[in-house]
């Protein structure tokens, strides 16, 4: 504190480096996260408005059975099992392949599969098949980049400092894309989804610049399944894996929130505006819930925003114009900025050590567990429940309280 006090201009640097790591590869593991996460608000946000959009109008997809609104929810429900399924399928040779090429090959390669996906995804007006396609290639990038980012920040963080780590990492996340989805509303209106293709690819060439700044040593951790099969037979590990269920259940019904918005207000630039706007309510306060999470260890905040976002979720079922839309938003990004880098800390936390990237892998193949259980289960409910929206919010509260069971530690 007396040096804070001696020299002030210094203040904001010395804070930073009591509370955050500064370490090239940290810096550089930021800008790469934040320029992959810029492509994903830009084009990846709007996917179920556009699988919505050619379920229902392209003559590919006429095959599938019910209602304009059951079959672009029947494609979005199967792009995203395809999604899934590719990652299950690919987790444990995609983490063969980091130990044999190393972290940076096989990163430029998921970035380059990445781009793929984009141009697969709007390729034209009537994408047919190629969508599948496109979510094959989706599935590998996400194999591809999560387990190695999260393995790699988990080596090079300081356990003291991983709270801070995350926190800041939200706050540039948020702080890049506050106003993308504005604006990439904007882009489709104006000059249609190929836009945002071409803007996405073009960040994207970016990411692989920064990824040969890293700094990375060869990995010697080994991944099979039968270390997974190992792992699912211990209790603490169920319980961490129901915990991660619960947050895919969650994520997954804020995938289909968009839509919902873009049903109800009959307009793609008023979502991306209400998105900018709540993400903008939420920003200031990441990177100090961050610090806050490293030096306070008791558990009663997480329980009440975990409450709280299961009543956000329940309380959407009664929404009917733009103005509950927006304060709902706001309120769900507030809480959900502690609850769930709340527990991303805890998780990273829990991976941290010689056997990371197993832990990582094996998370997204739990993910794609629990997401093919999910997709099953949405496209019955728009198939079969009179109030499938209502049914969709339940299902993500529930998700919101299984996410409860996070812990840091095995014990």
């Amino acid at each position: 504190m007396h040096d804070l006090i001696k020299k002030p201009l210094q203040a904001p640097r010395l804070l930073m480096q009591k509370s955050i790591d500064t370490s090239r590869n940290i810096l550089s593991l930021q800008i790469v996260r934040v320029l992959r996460d810029l492509v994903n608000k830009l084009a990846v946000f709007f996917i179920p408005i556009y699988l919505f959009e050619v379920g229902a109008n392209d003559p590919f997809w006429q095959f599938l059975p019910g209602t304009d609104l059951q079959k672009g929810l029947l494609l979005i429900a199967l792009f995203y099992l395809v999604q899934r399924v590719i990652i299950l399928i690919f987790s444990i040779p995609i983490s063969k392949m980091i130990l044999a090429l190393g972290y940076q090959r096989v990163l430029s390669i998921g970035i380059v599969v990445n781009a793929i996906f984009l141009l697969l995804l709007y390729q034209s007006v009537h994408p047919g098949i190629l969508l599948m396609g496109a979510a094959a290639a989706y599935g590998l990038s996400i194999v591809i980049f999560w387990p190695s980012y999260y393995s790699l920040l988990t080596r090079f963080a300081q356990k003291r400092h991983l709270g801070g780590n995350m926190g800041m990492i939200q706050v540039l996340v948020q702080l890049a894309s506050v106003l993308t989805p504005a604006l990439g509303g904007l882009l489709v209106v104006t000059y249609g989804y190929k836009a945002l293709m071409i803007f996405g690819i073009v960040l994207l060439l970016a990411v692989i610049a920064v990824i040969y700044q890293l700094k990375l040593p060869r990995e010697k951790d080994e991944v099979s399944w039968q270390e997974f099969r190992e792992w699912l037979q211990d209790r603490t590990f169920v319980r961490l894996a129901t915990a991660y269920a619960g947050r895919y259940f969650n994520d997954a019904a804020i995938l289909l929130w968009p839509l919902f918005v873009f049903l109800l207000l009959g307009s793609i630039e008023k979502v991306g505006f209400l998105y900018s706007v709540s993400l903008f309510a939420a920003l200031l306060i990441s990177f100090s819930i961050g610090v806050y999470l490293d030096k306070n260890k008791t558990r009663k905040p997480f329980f009440a925003s975990g409450g709280l976002l299961s009543l956000i979720w329940i309380a959407r079922m009664q929404v009917w114009n733009f103005w509950q839309v927006a304060i709902l938003d706001s309120l769900d990004r507030l809480t959900a900025n502690f609850h769930w880098l709340y527990f991303d800390v805890k998780s990273m936390k829990r991976g941290k050590g010689s056997q990371a990237l197993s832990f990582f892998v094996y998370r997204e193949m739990i993910f794609s567990l629990a997401a093919i259980l999910f997709w099953l289960i949405i496209a019955l409910i728009f198939w079969l429940v009179p109030n499938p929206w209502s049914a969709l919010f339940a299902l993500a509260a529930i998700g919101v309280i299984m996410s409860l069971l996070i812990k840091e530690h095995r014990t």
